[in-house]
């Protein structure tokens, strides 16, 4: 097993200590205690104002190609297009994998809440278990299992309010319109629990795709994903924290898993009646970006 490579250094959200506000004391101000609310709010604010506004230069051509009504595009390209012109791109949002939060809240609604299901405050990784199937036994992949750091151009503040993790959408949580019942897939998770309106699933907005186009990265290391009709779902968040990520006919959203190290399946452990259930983490390291294209209206 191959363990994750040190990270070049990068321009990247530093964690850091809530920032505070105004000075002095305000005869006026509300009686309430500060309970980091504000500063939540705007530290996901932050995360989407300073996202890249380009992609990394080592992006294969095969996972940038897209088609929208029938004609193909780059997306490196469609990045490049002024705001205004019809279809182009901007990103909404990147991240690099870090080890998993120590204690995240679970997800989900008032009425169903699940807790991820993932190993605490250990290194990011790939997960897989032992199964049988018809020609024998094998490691099947599991889940992703990863915290998340924004990588933006400003270091962001108050980056201790916040949970984000990646993991695998379980299903079967309606949150109701417009969203209904999104599919099992990856997720992608920032969470603000101070901003939980009373319920530990709220205050957090996740985003859930499908792969659609997969590229090689080398023998050792999982290859590179663009996974299509990415949405986002809210809950408890302003709703103007990002820009929307979703497939709804006049956009349509992607995420790109890019510089992947590490994070292949066993190759031993797995060969019998006994190993079946067994899971193996493999460490890994990966960049997520998220991006929206604008189609005509």
């Amino acid at each position: 097993m191959k363990p994750a490579r040190t990270r070049p250094v990068r321009v990247i959200a530093m964690l850091a200590l809530a920032v505070a506000a105004s000075g002095g004391c305000d005869d006026d101000d509300d009686d309430a205690p500060d309970d980091g609310t504000a500063a939540a709010t705007e530290a996901v604010k932050q995360i989407a104002m300073n996202a890249p506004t380009s992609l990394p230069a080592n992006v294969p051509d095969e996972v940038l190609r897209v088609t929208l009504g029938g004609v193909e595009y780059n997306l490196r390209e469609l990045l490049s297009r002024p705001s205004e012109s019809r279809p182009s791109a901007h990103i909404v949002a990147a991240y690099l994998t870090v080890p998993t939060p120590e204690d995240p809240p679970p997800f989900g609604t008032r009425d169903v809440a699940v807790d991820p299901d993932y190993e605490r405050a250990a290194p990011a990784a790939q997960v897989y278990e032992c199964r049988q199937n018809a020609s024998g036994f094998a490691w099947a992949f599991l889940q992703p299992e990863a915290g998340l750091q924004p990588i933006t151009s400003q270091p962001i503040p108050a980056l201790d309010k916040l949970v984000l993790d990646h993991f695998r959408y379980p299903a079967g949580i309606d949150f109701g319109p417009p969203t209904g019942t999104p599919p099992v897939g990856p997720s992608w998770r920032v969470s603000a629990p101070v901003l939980n309106e009373g319920t530990p699933t709220a205050g957090q907005t996740l985003f859930v795709g499908s792969v659609e186009a997969t590229v090689a990265n080398g023998s050792g290391n999982v290859p590179l994903l663009r996974l299509a009709n990415v949405a986002r779902i809210d809950r408890g968040l302003p709703s103007d924290v990002f820009s929307r990520t979703t497939s709804d006919g006049t956009q349509t959203g992607y995420a790109l898993r890019l510089n992947t190290v590490g994070g292949i399946a066993p190759t031993a452990g797995c060969s019998g009646t006994a190993d079946v259930g067994q899971r193996e983490r493999v460490p890994y390291a990966a960049d997520y970006y998220f991006v929206d294209v604008l189609t005509a209206p």
